[in-house]
This record gives C-alpha cells, sequence and structure tokens, in this order.
C-alpha cells in the first residue's frame, strides 16, 4: 500500500511503531516511519503486526475492521450475511475471505510470482511487442473481488462465484496474475495472436458458451480457457477481430482491449492487448473517472474522458494508416507540398476529417456549457 495515497490508517502507523519499538529502533521519527511503510499493503502490514506474537484471531479482526473501512464494503458484508441466513447458508463471507486470506499469503501469492517470471520470460519471444508490464493481485483486491462478486451472484446459484471459498477461488479468479501487452500499431494484432496460439492450444468446439472457462487440461499444457475477447469502442472497426472468432463485446466507456484467459503451468493468467494509445486514454480515465465519482468535477472529466476516446481512436486509425504507406510506398510526392494516392488511401484521409469534425462539434458544445465562476477574476483573484 502506497502511503502517498493516504489510505493507511494511524491504527496501521501504529502497529508499524510497535514493530519497530521491538527491533530496538526506538525514537523512531516520522519521517523513517513512512519511509519503512512505503508500499506495504494490508497483508504485509499485518504480517509485521503477527509477527509480534499476536493472535490469530486478533490480527485478522484488526485487518477486517480496517479493511471493510477502507474499501467502504461493510454494507456489502452485512447484506451478504442476511441472504446467507435467509438461505440457510452456514458459511459467512468473513470466514471466506478469512482461508482465503491464510492461504494467500502463505505460499500461493509465492508461486504465482514465480508463473509471472515465467511467463514474462516467454513473452520476450513475441515480436511487436511495444512494452509489457504484470503485477500478482494484492490481497486487498483479491478479497474486495470476493466480496463484490459473490455479492452480485448470490441468488444465482448456477454462478461459481455464489460456491466460492478457501480452497476453489484459485480456479474461479482467473486475473490473480495479470500481464498487459502494449502494441505500437492496431495491425500487429494479429500477429501476436499467432504467436499465442503457437503457445497455447485452442479447441473452439470445447466451449458450449462465450463465457465458458476451460478447467485446467490433465495433462498439464498450456491452453486458451476462454474465448478471447474484444473490448470495443463506439464507432471503431471490428472486422478484423470477427474473422478470427473472437468474443466482442462493446464498452460503453470506450475501453479498448482484447482480453485472453490461459492456463499457463497450472494457473489462470488473463493476459491483455493493447496499443500505445489504447493504454495512454485507458490510464488516464482509470486515474480521473473510474471510481472517482466522488470528486467535485467528475461529469466534466467524464466528458472528457469520452472525447479523449475518439481522439484515441483516430490516433489509432492514423498511426495504422502511416504503416501502411510506409510499408507500401502508396504516396507519391508531386512536389510543392502535394501527393498522389488511390482512392482507398484518400478515403481513409477523408473518414478521418469525418471524425475529427465530430469530436471538433462535441468540444465546442462542451465548451458552451463552462461558465466562468462568479466573483472570480480571469488570474483567479
Amino acid at each position: 500500500m502506497n502511503f502517498k495515497s493516504g489510505r493507511l490508517s494511524y491504527r496501521s502507523m501504529a502497529w508499524t511503531a510497535a514493530f519497530l519499538d521491538t527491533k530496538g529502533v526506538a525514537g523512531t521519527n516520522i519521517k523513517k516511519l513512512l519511509q519503512f511503510v512505503e508500499g506495504f499493503d494490508n497483508m504485509e502490514l499485518h504480517s509485521l503486526y503477527r509477527g509480534r506474537g499476536m493472535e490469530q484471531n486478533s490480527y485478522w479482526g484488526q485487518y477486517w475492521q480496517e479493511f471493510l473501512e477502507q474499501r467502504k464494503l461493510a454494507n456489502f458484508v452485512d447484506a451478504m450475511n442476511e441472504a446467507d441466513e435467509s438461505l440457510g447458508n452456514e458459511v459467512r463471507i468473513e470466514d471466506i475471505c478469512h482461508k482465503i486470506y491464510e492461504d494467500y499469503r502463505g505460499t500461493w501469492k509465492d508461486h504465482l510470482e514465480q508463473v509471472r517470471a515465467n511467463f514474462l520470460k516467454m513473452l520476450e519471444e513475441f515480436q511487436y511487442v511495444h512494452l509489457q508490464t504484470s503485477r500478482v493481485k494484492k490481497i486487498d483486491s483479491l478479497l474486495e473481488k470476493v466480496i463484490l462478486k459473490r455479492y452480485k451472484s448470490l441468488q444465482n446459484s448456477a454462478s461459481a462465484y455464489a460456491k466460492i471459498n478457501g480452497e476453489n477461488y484459485k480456479d474461479i479468479i482467473t486475473d490473480l496474475i495479470g500481464m498487459r501487452v502494449i502494441l505500437n500499431y492496431r495491425g500487429n494484432w494479429e500477429d501476436i495472436h499467432t504467436e499465442i496460439l503457437s503457445k497455447f492450444t485452442y479447441d473452439k468446439e470445447l466451449f458450449e458458451s462465450e463465457e465458458m472457462l476451460l478447467p485446467h487440461p490433465n495433462g498439464g499444457e498450456n491452453a486458451i480457457a476462454q474465448i478471447p475477447k474484444v473490448y470495443y469502442a463506439q464507432g471503431d472497426d471490428t472486422k478484423e477481430f470477427s474473422k478470427h472468432g473472437l468474443s466482442m463485446e462493446l464498452h460503453r466507456m470506450g475501453y479498448r482491449s482484447i482480453h485472453y484467459i490461459v492456463s499457463y503451468q497450472g494457473v489462470y493468467v488473463e493476459l491483455q492487448i493493447r496499443t500505445i494509445y489504447d493504454e495512454a486514454w485507458s490510464d488516464c480515465d482509470h486515474n480521473y473517472v473510474y471510481k472517482q465519482d466522488h470528486n467535485h468535477s467528475h461529469t466534466a472529466l467524464l466528458e472528457m474522458s469520452r472525447m479523449l476516446c475518439r481522439l484515441t481512436n483516430i490516433s489509432n486509425d492514423m498511426g495504422e494508416t502511416m504503416r501502411e504507406i510506409f510499408e507500401k510506398q502508396s504516396y507519391t510526392d508531386i512536389g510543392n507540398n502535394g501527393w498522389e494516392a488511390d482512392e482507398d488511401q484518400i478515403k481513409k484521409v477523408d473518414i478521418t476529417l469525418e471524425k475529427l469534425y465530430d469530436v471538433i462539434k462535441e468540444l465546442k458544445t462542451f465548451r458552451s456549457n463552462i461558465q466562468i465562476k462568479r466573483g472570480v477574476s480571469s488570474h483567479g483573484k
């Protein structure tokens, strides 16, 4: 957990200070304390707490209460407890989370880190990769997902999340390891898709539905465990994905990415493929819009993100067009800053212009709805 985020409570600081005291770090000032806990998540802090000889129920109780408070999940837990009681379920969500917590912080997270490292070595063999990033899910994020998914699925007995527990969560949650591959150009996706199929078996006949998750193969081979899904934005050209039989989903917020769920070394891994343009928009939207509706400027930021999303699509198109022009040398310089090109290439420029005009109209409408704050001059005085 990053201390700069302001999410670490004074209670956690007290636990850490107590730990430092047992190590003979008397008189540690607040600056050194902050440096020490920088980057710790709740799980790591509670490991220190437990290391001081605290009873298991004691440190878990402290962690659980603070976790619910920080993530604002108490109402979901209360609602689930009432539902479990009415349905005659003996298990409670806290018991499930406690078992997952103990298993994950025991040996499983370390195992996932090793699998992640192995996966990264395999990705180094892929061509056309501009950048690759990865992570193993933190315990706080894992437990939040378990709570919210189980809450939504409790009335659906067919849902795997309705039956999740401390043993089977590894075979239900598919993004404990997350990998992201960033491409320079959208057209390179087919090359990456071909490389993925060369590393993972893919038998479409095994899938009864688009959402079906295949179990890990008995032989231990690596396989695609779910039909790959393309998230696309309004106005995107999706023909290149449809011809490969991928699942398609229009994302109302403009999110663009191709998701693969694979079984690798007996572990599910989520592999996301996107362009550098889509990654830039996604990062901006995630920082300033996603789950940020408490911000007083949220509605304005939401509109700006939508416009930026459309500009991102234009950037993707222009980048791909430039690649095609370079490879085919399809523009001929005729002097005086002029060029000759075939009709298809010219049509692509016309389509780009139309898209830009549409965004400019949206931006003008956005600007017309902005008023100068009363009593505040242009210099903010």
